[in-house]
């Protein structure tokens, strides 16, 4: 049997994945680019825990993290345009 959240948690994961990937590449490489990815999947799996505490009936956890992921999202976004 497998879990009611299972999509969310293993696109966490998966986007928690992809943020240490990328995250290393850009440290050893110095690529700006791989920053901006690396800050947005980590704003994707801050969403997904949000979402995974919205429907565990935890609003105030799952609102602060869609929260948090927003304004990472838009950090980012940020520095992309303007950097």
């Amino acid at each position: 049997m497998r879990h009611p959240y299972e999509k969310f948690i293993r696109g966490e994961l998966v986007a928690i994945g992809l943020a240490l990937l990328f995250g290393l590449i850009a440290l050893i490489q110095g690529i700006f680019l791989l920053i901006i990815l690396c800050l947005y999947c980590i704003a994707v799996s801050l969403a997904f825990d949000g979402l995974i505490g919205m429907n565990m009936r935890n609003q105030t956890h799952g609102v602060k993290q869609l929260v948090r992921a927003l304004l990472l999202f838009l950090f980012a976004t940020f520095l992309l345009i303007f950097l």
